[in-house]
């Protein structure tokens, strides 16, 4: 079985951070001049996106 090594620091972190807020911003953007079925929409297909490259990335068990 294969291991991935992740070092995770502070500057990684703050950049998750900025880009959440940045993702956050952007959907309550649209909300507020689209409206709200595409903003949810928009945050749902990111939402599965994400968690289809954690199962791709994800290491099996056999």
């Amino acid at each position: 079985m294969q291991h991935i090594h992740f070092e995770i620091t502070g500057k990684t972190i703050l950049t998750l951070l900025l880009l959440l807020a940045l993702v956050a911003g952007g959907l309550a953007l649209v909300w507020l001049l689209v409206g709200p079925g595409i903003a949810i929409g928009i945050g749902l297909g990111l939402v599965l996106t994400i968690r289809g490259l954690f199962a791709l990335f994800k290491p099996h068990s056999e």
